[in-house]
């Protein structure tokens, strides 16, 4: 067998992760909720104007093959208008099925702590721009799920023999605690 693939076999083997596909790109659709965009004028408004680059950079070039798999996933819709000073553009908009699929989106809970980073905030921060009467469903969701990974860790706990583990389970609990006490006041919020 040759070495590249008995290091990608031995790779795979090893990390404890799962690969997800991610679902971030369904929040550029809460910016199509104000208005159509033009796909530059959208990803500059994004790079400027908006805390939104704080918590997800994206490169030009995702930010177009995203905008490409919503339109081709039936969230959006594109109309391409002509132009007499500037090559032809295409205007987006949201759909029906655009607008469903966010609101559906924006309350799911995220499934694991490292998404609170990244993806739940993403979901905050949608929520209170574009759809702030999602924001209490979606904490009191996260609140839910994350009780939910205290008491796995506690019975991860009560079966772990080895003592470095029982401290990585320990330090993994006080992290989601802390994740919970930080819901609750957001939510008080």
């Amino acid at each position: 067998m040759p070495m590249k693939n008995m290091k990608n076999i031995i790779m795979k083997s090893m990390s404890p992760r799962q690969r997800t596909d991610s679902t971030l790109y369904f929040s550029l659709m809460a910016f199509f909720l104000e208005k159509p965009y033009y796909g530059y004028e959208l990803y500059k408004y994004l790079r400027s104007e908006s805390s939104f680059f704080q918590i997800w950079y994206l490169k030009q070039s995702q930010f177009y093959g995203f905008l490409d798999r919503l339109l081709k996933e039936g969230f959006l819709s594109q109309q391409l208008v002509e132009g007499d000073q500037y090559p032809d553009r295409k205007l987006f908009t949201i759909t029906g099925a655009g607008i469903s699929q966010l609101g559906n989106w924006v309350e799911i809970p995220v499934k694991r702590g490292r998404d609170m980073r990244q993806e739940f905030f993403v979901k905050l921060f949608v929520a209170k721009n574009f759809l702030p009467e999602k924001i209490k469903n979606l904490i009191n969701l996260q609140k839910i799920e994350c009780a939910n990974w205290v008491e796995e860790q506690n019975n991860l706990l009560i079966k772990e023999e080895d003592q470095f583990q029982k401290i990585l389970i320990k330090y993994r609990k006080i992290q989601i605690t802390g994740m919970i006490t930080w819901l609750s006041e957001m939510d008080q919020e």
